[in-house]
């Protein structure tokens, strides 16, 4: 190969990949859209189980990524108004004694919709449920999470939970 053909290859690679990335670095997000998707992910999945599983759940709930009048609805339809009421009452049942001081799960987003550019909706799946470490049954539960974009931050606006229970033709 002559170094001619050698610069014009390497032009074609450093073209392609350009083209690819948009110019920017592979694996970065290409577009805000793709950023924020991102950010929402990570906040519920990764962070949402952090929280829970180091019994600080009301550290996912902080000025920082939820409004002050947040809603909040649990699985027997509870209803929680609120950022600070909420995080008091999820602490308590985390705290020693608490139904959930020894339990832990996995989350992940299963669905994320833009509703306009700062406003989003989540559907989150826990999973993979354990109460000291033993894995149970029937527990898993799916919620539906609205965020909005505050002073470039993605904030709950309001999260309910739902239960899932095998339906009639077995889908979960």
């Amino acid at each position: 190969m002559s170094s001619l053909q050698a610069v014009w290859m390497f032009l074609a690679v450093i073209g392609a990949l350009n083209a690819q990335t948009g110019g920017r670095a592979a694996g970065t997000p290409q577009s805000r859209g793709q950023q924020d998707e991102a950010e929402i992910r990570s906040a519920l999945a990764e962070g949402f189980e952090k929280y829970w599983n180091s019994h600080q759940p009301a550290a996912a709930v902080t000025p920082d990524k939820c409004i002050d009048d947040a809603i909040f609805i649990n699985t027997s339809g509870g209803w929680v108004k609120g950022r600070e009421n909420f995080a008091e009452m999820i602490s308590r049942l985390h705290a020693p004694g608490g139904p959930f001081h020894d339990h832990t799960r996995r989350h992940e987003v299963e669905e994320l919709r833009f509703v306009r550019p700062d406003v989003a909706l989540a559907v989150v799946k826990t999973f993979d449920i354990k109460r000291a470490g033993v894995p149970i049954e029937g527990e898993e539960t799916r919620g539906l999470i609205i965020l909005s974009k505050e002073n470039g931050r993605w904030k709950v606006n309001a999260l309910e939970n739902t239960k899932i229970q095998a339906i009639v033709n077995g889908q979960r």
